[in-house]
């Protein structure tokens, strides 16, 4: 078989900088927009694999079991010693429920599909996966299907005519750069996580490979001196540099902000005679975290990850600079002592494959017993293991999710005619904090001889001609208008719902996570319309005879309440928070452990007073003399640091029942 592109000093300089990029991300360094790292990672290996893939195909020498055993030990050795590692460790803190995560992801990564794994499980309730010790597996799954797609791709392009391959190659990247930016308008997540989106990254990195092939002189007199030119290889990495340092964690990415990261990556391996190149990416320095890169790449996230999972605050300066020091020194063992070796054994392709396919199932098969073990709940006090039981947290059909823009109607949701026999009802609506409430108006109405409805959708505050403008939805806007639309109609001509309920989160739409926006001719700050939006829909509902209660937001606690749990029930968790078991923060989120919410707290009072709703507040449920209450007995009131559970939904709603009825 052909032998492998030529080694390069200043690709190990590029890896250098992609890795360090996005540690700096990860450990939270200033470089906001580090995780373009990965698209530059992405455009090494196109070039690499896809220089090799085609100079094989071209001389008749492509082997399907050469070409996958080079992948597997370049990549299985490494993973699986972090994997085990990892496993090891998760063992030893993490709780029954975060075991089984880890399992379930451990067991996509060893099917190369983490990637569309993370993208399925990510949800309004799981919003981050920065908990997730293989979170940073998705990019392999993403490389590893790639790698399945371009030995047929490039083995079928060398059959075609040479003036038509690399056009041909072009095309395919022209189109998946198409599916990423229409990808980005409708599904960010799918955007960021699957491979079509995607697979343009790595095309211009084959591209270039197949470029290179067809001048093994070099590049045509005419461009010789721009590929020496340090100028236009400096201006690459500016390319780079510049969004690894401007785009932030509420940047659209991928689709078009990828554009310059790739582009710059392709440049800069196209300059590789240029002064830059030899001399700084080249550099001794840069050498060495190149070549570490990809145990470093592995290594740092479980350490940032486990931090996270152990740690209730987010951890100092120094911790982050300890956890990058020992992310460092891990990758270096791992490289010398478990990449090296493996790499240079010379074992039979088909023998190494057979002894890695072993491996693999060996470790899903031990792995896969935590899922049926339930995370191997002994390991815990059974007061905890009860207490995580009681909370669970079923999904609620009437919630409508990102996506939907009506409410769910059905008989689970809405009473049909027959149903409600000309009772009154009581309806709840609001975004996700209003069906968090959901037991405990439920409870409320048929204390007052009231049937109950519930039409709710995640993120969408009912407010008249106002919603959220989220990044990452980017149809949010307009689907949370139809949607309130659709049930303020329901509501107006449904002579049996007498009473409107309605709930929110309302301090998140003044931040800049998902401001309150206008739709049509309202406008103004986001405090205004979060003002004049209740103001007009409670003016509207009692202008339709129904009587409206507005209800205040829980506290929203600093410290995850089952994570807290957690604390004090694991003794290494205790050590490392500085929480011993039977503390009162044990029980209750003490001074500073709250995020008061002042203006919108008075935003709702006053909008909802003027326009004649009765405004309740749950807080004094849960706090007084300077202490929240988030467990009581063995029921925790918070599914995390915003949501209740049902015990605290029936908490919170306590003496709410006096308000619904509408006096006769």
């Amino acid at each position: 078989m052909s032998k492998a592109p030529a080694y390069r000093n200043d690709i190990d300089g590029i890896r250098a900088f992609a890795v360090l990029s996005v540690l700096a991300f990860h450990l939270g360094f200033p470089m906001s927009g580090g995780y373009i790292g990965v698209d530059v990672f992405f455009v090494l290996s196109g070039f690499l694999i896809g220089s090799h893939i085609y100079e094989a195909a071209m001389a008749g020498e492509f082997s399907f079991l050469d070409f996958y055993q080079r992948r597997a030990k370049r990549i299985l050795p490494a993973l699986l010693a972090v994997m085990v590692a990892t496993s090891v460790v998760m063992l030893l803190v993490a709780t029954p429920s975060e075991l089984e995560d880890f399992a379930k992801t451990a067991i996509s990564c060893l099917l190369s599909a983490s990637n569309i794994y993370l993208y399925k499980s990510i949800d309004y309730f799981n919003p981050t996966a920065e908990q997730n010790p293989l979170l940073m597996t998705w990019s392999l799954g993403v490389e590893e299907q790639f790698y399945i797609f371009a030995p047929f791709v490039l083995l079928a392009l060398v059959k075609v005519r040479a003036a038509l391959r690399r056009p041909a190659i072009a095309l395919m990247l022209l189109g998946s750069l198409a599916i990423a930016v229409w990808k980005m308008r409708s599904n960010p997540l799918a955007a960021f996580y699957l491979l079509p989106p995607r697979a343009w990254e790595l095309g211009a990195g084959v591209w270039l490979g197949v470029w290179n092939f067809h001048h093994p002189e070099g590049v045509p007199t005419r461009w010789r001196g721009l590929a020496k030119s340090s100028v236009l290889a400096m201006g690459a990495a500016m390319l780079i540099l510049v969004p690894a340092f401007l785009y932030t964690a509420r940047t659209p990415f991928p689709g078009v902000a990828a554009i310059a990261p790739v582009l710059g990556t392709v440049l800069l391996l196209f300059t590789k005679d240029s002064a830059f190149n030899r001399r700084v990416l080249g550099g001794s320095v840069m050498r060495f975290f190149g070549l570490i890169s990809y145990s470093l790449y592995l290594w740092h996230w479980p350490l940032i990850s486990l931090s996270k999972v152990v740690m209730e605050q987010e951890p100092s300066v120094a911790w982050r600079a300890a956890l990058f020091g020992a992310s460092v020194v891990l990758a270096w063992l791992s490289y010398k002592f478990v990449e090296t070796p493996f790499r240079q054994t010379t074992t039979s392709a088909k023998r190494s494959l057979q002894r890695y396919s072993l491996a693999l199932v060996s470790m899903g098969a031990i792995i896969a017993i935590a899922i049926p073990a339930r995370g191997f709940e002994s390991r815990w006090p059974s007061a905890f293991v009860t207490t995580q039981h009681r909370l669970g947290h079923a999904h609620d059909p009437c919630l409508a999710g990102y996506g939907s823009a009506a409410p769910n109607v059905s008989k689970d949701c809405v009473l049909s005619p027959a149903e409600s026999s000309g009772a009154p009802i009581v309806v709840l609506v609001g975004d996700s904090h209003a069906s968090a409430l959901k037991a405990g108006i439920q409870a409320a109405a048929q204390k007052s001889g009231m049937h109950f409805e519930e039409m709710t959708k995640s993120s969408c505050p009912f407010l008249l001609n106002v919603s959220r403008s989220m990044t990452n939805h980017p149809k949010h806007l307009r689907e949370c208008a139809a949607f309130n639309q659709q049930v303020l109609e329901r509501i107006k001509v449904d002579e049996n719902i007498r009473t409107v309920v309605i709930a929110g989160f309302w301090r998140v739409g003044l931040e800049e996570d998902g401001p309150y926006a206008g739709i049509g001719a309202a406008a103004g700050t986001p405090a205004q319309l979060l003002h004049q939006g209740l103001f007009d829909i409670v003016s509207m509902l009692n202008a339709a005879g129904k009587r409206v209660v507005v209800v205040q937001d829980v506290p929203y606690m600093r410290v995850i309440p089952s994570k807290r749990d957690a604390t004090c029930s694991n003794g290494f968790r205790q050590f490392v928070n500085g929480v011993p078991r039977g503390d009162q923060r044990c029980e209750s989120a003490l001074a500073g452990d709250t995020v008061p919410d002042p203006v919108g707290t008075r935003i709702v009072a006053e909008a909802a007073a003027a326009a004649g709703a009765v405004v309740f507040d749950p807080t004094p449920a849960f706090c007084r003399a300077g202490a929240c209450r988030f467990k009581v007995d063995q029921d925790l009131l918070y599914v995390d640091r915003q949501h209740l559970s049902e015990a605290g939904a029936v908490t919170a709603t306590r003496g709410i029942e006096q308000w619904l009825a509408v006096p006769h």
